[in-house]
């Protein structure tokens, strides 16, 4: 099955950002650290700007799927380039990292 699962947005001031998403709007956080924060029945993350930027993109969208490692197999035997290999998350969640055109 693959859905929507999250976008990505960056925000030059996370504290900020946190105290209107969370506090003003009331969006429940789930994980958090120095540089992002999830609000996951949202399906938001916000990152610092900064850590943002190596990514060269405005925003990045999450698709989740049921199988990471199969997705990935299935990309590397089209030739699809893939930027990051599937690897496990501090939040909980198993990634991979491709650009869209």
């Amino acid at each position: 099955m693959v859905h929507l699962s999250h976008i990505h947005m960056p925000v030059p001031d996370l504290a900020r950002s946190l105290v209107f998403y969370r506090d003003q709007l009331g969006l429940d956080v789930g994980y958090t650290s120095e540089s992002m924060a999830e609000f996951p029945t949202a399906g938001l993350i916000l990152d610092e700007e900064a850590r943002f930027k190596r990514f060269d993109v405005a925003v990045t969208v999450g698709i989740g799927v049921d199988d990471v490692d199969s997705v990935f197999a299935d990309l590397e035997a089209r030739g699809a380039p893939v930027a990051e290999p599937p690897t496990d998350q501090p939040w909980g969640v198993r990634k991979l990292l491709r650009y869209g055109p």
